[in-house]
């Protein structure tokens, strides 16, 4: 009888440790996060952007990460935000993009995860909206490779982009 009480009580002060440590999904994730972090990007958990429709019915916020290349500018540059997802019509900012642009990102668009939200540029740098389901070391290197040839190709890096003159 005394064995059993002295496993019960043990039992008991383990399950709070047992609780608290990371899944297998949380413990992928964060090794996904570390490596994003060695490609040069920036990690954080946020809530998923809205379309203007989601807003006005106040949808509830939905969680994923946004991952984000900061760009050394000498001065600020134009914000833009480009869905990913399918959007109901006038909800979007697509027409804010000049043409060029639009065509770079569309030709871009194959190194992007299916569950990404939206590719956004804002004066601090270019980030991505996604929910990591089924994400990879190679998904993390197909998005870091997309920034770096949007970065390059629109001349973002040094502050003035090419449709800027």
């Amino acid at each position: 009888m005394g064995w059993l009480i002295a496993v019960v009580v043990i039992g008991f002060m383990l399950a709070p440790v047992i609780w608290i440590l990371p899944s297998r999904r949380q413990s992928q994730q964060a090794e996904i996060r570390a490596f994003a972090r060695t490609m040069g990007l920036s990690v954080k958990v946020v809530a998923m952007p809205k379309t203007r429709r989601a807003k006005i019915r106040r949808e509830d916020d939905v969680f994923g990460v946004c991952y984000t290349r900061f760009l050394h500018n000498k001065k600020p540059l134009a914000s833009w935000k480009y869905w990913l997802i399918e959007v109901p019509d006038g909800d979007d900012d697509i027409e804010s993009l000049d043409p060029a642009m639009l065509e770079l990102i569309e030709a871009q668009r194959q190194l992007l995860p299916k569950d990404a939200s939206m590719l956004e540029l804002t004066p601090l740098g270019l980030n991505i909206y996604w929910r990591e389901s089924h994400a990879s070391d190679e998904i993390v290197k197909n998005i870091a490779q997309c920034f770096d040839n949007i970065i390059a190709a629109a001349g973002l890096e040094n502050g003035v982009s090419k449709s800027d003159g």
